[in-house]
């Protein structure tokens, strides 16, 4: 599915690019996002921002998608001392107001999601930042990126955020020993024993409920990634994922992950 740039979004962005950096610069972000332009020498840098925007618009499969690469850089710019008054706050403001009018946001990492995405994911992105879980981090910023324009590797880096976070887990623990297939499957059961999370041995009925609710979200994510995700090759049979049930798995991987972090945060 393509998001194409609206135009408010396009002036915004060439408004805020041209205040903070060079034509230079400008030109960098845009060939870094994968923008292919060979006549850089047009008009001011706001006519240069505009026309590298419909660049993106007329090439890109996913043209929002290349903004959260461009803006990546300017939107999470620290200032050296914090004291000072950040000069860019009113542009980015602005920036922000653009996207949430056509129901956007900038989401940490370089990802352009749909307005009021799931509190879930934002905790959940919190807590991989604090925790300085790079793996699982890029795995994140992978289902995002691929939400809209490829829902299968979407799906597949669901699975594999879950993976990352099961061997992360593993590994951290020297009780634990990592099983030989190092899949979703068996690094789950690992995880699960560890952390007492078998419904079988859970006496309360709801949590009982609950808790093969999670061991379903693996089983699901894991055969879906198998079977419709872009790890493997597929059949001729194929039931053609869209963005919304790339969306169900991956809030699905966003909650369990979320609660294995808490438990494991408790269990430290």
């Amino acid at each position: 599915m393509s998001r194409l740039i609206p135009a408010p979004v396009v002036a915004a962005l060439a408004i805020s690019l041209g205040e903070r950096y060079s034509h230079a610069q400008i030109d960098d972000f845009m060939q870094v996002a994968g923008l292919i332009w060979e006549n850089k020498g047009v008009g001011n840098k706001n006519q240069k921002g505009r026309a590298w925007l419909d660049i993106a618009n007329r090439t890109k499969p996913d043209p929002m998608g290349t903004v959260g690469n461009i803006i990546h850089e300017y939107m999470e710019e620290k200032l050296e001392d914090e004291d000072l008054i950040d000069p860019y706050s009113g542009s980015r403001e602005r920036l922000r107001k653009a996207l949430a009018g056509y129901g956007f946001e900038y989401f940490h990492g370089g990802q352009i999601v749909a307005l009021g995405s799931t509190p879930i994911s934002k905790t959940l992105q919190e807590i991989i930042s604090t925790r300085d879980l790079v793996a699982l981090q890029t795995e994140f910023n992978r289902i995002y990126a691929n939400l809209e324009s490829d829902p299968p590797a979407a799906v597949t880096a669901s699975c594999a955020l879950l993976e990352s976070l099961f061997k992360s887990y593993i590994e951290q623990n020297d009780r634990l020993t990592m099983p030989g297939e190092q899949s979703i499957k068996p690094l789950w059961k690992v995880i699960k024993k560890d952390l007492k999370l078998d419904p079988a041995i859970v006496d309360d009925d709801d949590l009982k409920t609950i808790l093969t609710g999670l061991a379903s979200i693996v089983e699901g994510t894991g055969s879906l990634r198998t079977h419709k995700g872009s790890a493997h090759g597929r059949g001729k049979t194929q039931y053609k994922l869209k963005p919304r049930h790339a969306r169900l798995a991956a809030h699905a991987a966003f909650t369990l992950a979320s609660f294995l972090l808490e438990a494991w945060n408790e269990r430290k």
